[in-house]
């Protein structure tokens, strides 16, 4: 049996604390519908929005831009700043609201599974790619059934 190699999903030598706005996505285990709606999210939903607004609150250097909670996934810009030597890198900070998510939700669903391994990240590089992402994140929800993530029901 082979061993499985998972992809690294991270550029090589890249400085994840660096100062730059930072596009994530953040999925559910196995993708399941488990924050509400789009439109109205259900306690679940709520928890995750919650945790995300406040991430600034809990990293100094750290500023939410623009995120969505969709049923099965979130998408956010982060933005990180230097602060006079003090660095918080991207994986600490996702870490860090997966746990804080997770453990709010155990403490309505214990055996809930919430989050998919790692997450999404991409450097958003130029105000071009900056505004494209900013409109795909505010904009998500409304397209929420063409949606890469949107559950389709196959025979």
């Amino acid at each position: 049996m082979p061993f499985y190699c998972r992809k690294p999903t991270r550029i090589p030598d890249f400085d994840y604390a660096s100062q730059h706005y930072y596009f994530v996505t953040v999925c559910t285990k196995d993708k399941k519908c488990i924050f509400g709606t789009p439109k109205t999210l259900n306690s679940l939903g709520k928890i995750a929005w919650q945790e995300f607004m406040t991430l600034d609150s809990h990293y100094e250097g750290v500023r939410v831009d623009n995120f969505v909670i969709m049923p099965n996934h979130v998408h956010g810009i982060i933005e990180i700043v230097k602060i006079d030597g003090r660095r918080t890198d991207l994986n600490n900070i996702l870490g860090a609201y997966k746990a804080g998510v997770t453990r709010k939700i155990h403490a309505l669903q214990p055996d809930l599974n919430v989050w998919q391994r790692s997450f999404h990240d991409h450097v958003i590089r130029n105000q071009a790619e900056y505004e494209k992402i900013w409109n795909y994140v505010t904009y998500n929800a409304q397209k929420w059934e063409s949606d890469c993530f949107y559950p389709r029901i196959t025979d």
